[in-house]
């Protein structure tokens, strides 16, 4: 029988974390100057829409 293993860490502080990660995405490939691929503008779009629906579910826990 194979049992998960159970993290202490909660919800909200995997969410936290998450989004730290990801701030700290834009840091590298957000968009500041010169010209921009399609790819990266992809990211950076993606990268913010994550990072809305985590601020989403953090509001929605409190």
């Amino acid at each position: 029988m194979i049992t998960q293993i159970r993290s202490s860490t909660s919800w909200s502080d995997t969410l936290k974390a998450r989004k730290k990660h990801l701030t700290e995405l834009m840091k590298i490939v957000d968009i500041k100057m010169g010209k921009t691929s399609n790819v990266q503008t992809l990211t950076v779009n993606l990268i913010k829409n994550e990072m809305s629906f985590i601020e989403d579910q953090l509001n929605g826990r409190k």
